[in-house]
């Protein structure tokens, strides 16, 4: 009963807003069943591709009265523990890998390693065995990959390795084709906690070989065309396995200068892949994926899928029957309600997911337009029953005045 009446108190205290309808180009339809409960609605790439980069023109509607709603970003969270870790037995192997040990005093989880070197430009192969008293070990990680890439002017590092979580508190690494044990300038254990974004599909493409690639690269391009939805991360599927390439996102609007939006590493190694790359949020007509090779055969890419983080908007509605999401208004300006601040400190509240309707413009939401004699046709009948009526007494007065002059001349 209390959840209830904050509920309907929180709903009917919130402020209402009017506006012009004919200044938002688009409208998704809203089925509201039960009011007074917090209610919440995916913006979909059609939403984010037609609205303003802020989403300061979205606006749900009640009729023509605008209801205060929030917005909420389905971003995930990372966090990292670097551990105090032990390094010895630092060693260059017969087979020419560096071989160290590493240990944790407490037997605490770990699950990242860390190394820094001054070495550059390379690609090598780490192995990891685990162990309770540093005499027996066990796999840990049977193969993963560390890099330092430069090409194309640009220059990136992937030297962490994440594995299993674990509590064992002794490490062996060997990482392989290290010339000089002394280049190994650090290495740490860290326990790494991630949360994912929850991320939506904004399009998929089969992507397009672009002719313009170097010796030793793969170069694909797609085109989102004038009105492209933006997205912010780059997802390939492929059916390769056994690989780990450095790889490059580049955005042009023009589909001539382009600039670098986000770099990292595409790999599939055993049952652990990376298959994805970030690239802040971008709303560019043109991307294009370079993929290094190195001496490597290229690897086939099926699709290349844009996704964005998703977002939510929230609003908690007066009454049942027929809302709306209005948007397309690039001059509206961003609102401002106490919805976020009251949700965030009140009671919780029920929640209901709508789906909304399909994407509609202006005029083909409100319905066709009819012309006025159509949408009135007994007043035009009666117009012209009334019409027709007053010429055949004025034609008939005529006819008696005629015929009155010509008996009187007569």
């Amino acid at each position: 009963m209390r959840r209830s009446l904050f509920v309907l108190a929180l709903a009917w205290s919130l402020p209402a807003q009017t506006i012009d309808p004919a200044q938002w180009e688009f409208r998704r339809k809203l089925t509201v069943k039960t009011p007074g409960v917090l209610h919440f609605v995916r913006i979909d790439p059609e939403i984010l591709a037609h609205s303003q980069p802020s989403l300061g023109d979205l606006r749900v509607m009640q009729e023509a009265t605008a209801l205060p709603y929030a917005l909420e970003t389905l971003s995930g969270s990372s966090s990292e523990e670097r551990l105090f870790t032990a390094m010895s037995d630092k060693v260059r192997t017969p087979a020419g890998e560096l071989q160290f040990i590493l240990h944790i005093p407490k037997a605490v989880r770990h699950s990242r390693l860390k190394i820094q070197t001054t070495d550059k430009n390379f690609r090598r192969a780490v192995h990891m065995e685990s162990s309770e008293d540093g005499k027996k070990w066990d796999v840990a990680l049977e193969r993963s990959y560390v890099m330092k890439h430069e090409q194309d002017g640009q220059r990136w590092e992937a030297l962490d390795v994440n594995y299993p979580a674990m509590t064992r508190p002794y490490l062996r690494v060997r990482i392989s084709d290290w010339l000089d044990p002394s280049t190994l300038t650090s290495a740490a254990l860290l326990l790494r906690k991630e949360v994912p974004a929850v991320m939506q599909t904004v399009r998929e493409f089969t992507p397009t070989p672009d002719p313009s690639a170097t010796s030793g690269e793969s170069l694909l391009r797609v085109d989102f065309g004038e009105r492209p939805a933006p997205w912010s991360g780059l997802r390939i599927e492929t059916k390769a396995i056994g690989f780990y390439r450095a790889a490059r996102i580049e955005v042009s609007d023009d589909g001539k200068l382009w600039r670098t939006a986000g770099y990292g590493v595409l790999s599939r190694i055993g049952n652990s892949s990376e298959l994805t790359l970030q690239a802040g949020e971008q709303r560019t007509r043109y991307a294009r994926l370079h993929i290094y090779n190195r001496d490597d055969q290229p690897i086939s890419i099926d699709k290349m899928i844009f996704e964005v983080t998703a977002r939510m908007v929230k609003f908690i509605p007066h009454q049942a029957g027929e809302h709306s999401l209005w948007y397309g208004n690039p001059k509206a300006k961003g609102v401002s309600y106490d919805l976020a601040v009251v949700l965030e400190r009140g009671a919780p509240v029920e929640r209901i997911t709508l789906v909304p309707g399909p994407e509609r413009r202006y005029g083909d939401f409100m319905g066709s337009i009819k012309p006025w004699t159509e949408k009135h046709p007994t007043v035009l009948y009666g117009a012209v029953f009334a019409v027709a009526a007053l010429i055949a007494a004025y034609t008939l007065r005529t006819m008696k005045k005629i015929a009155a002059n010509q008996k009187e001349g007569s």
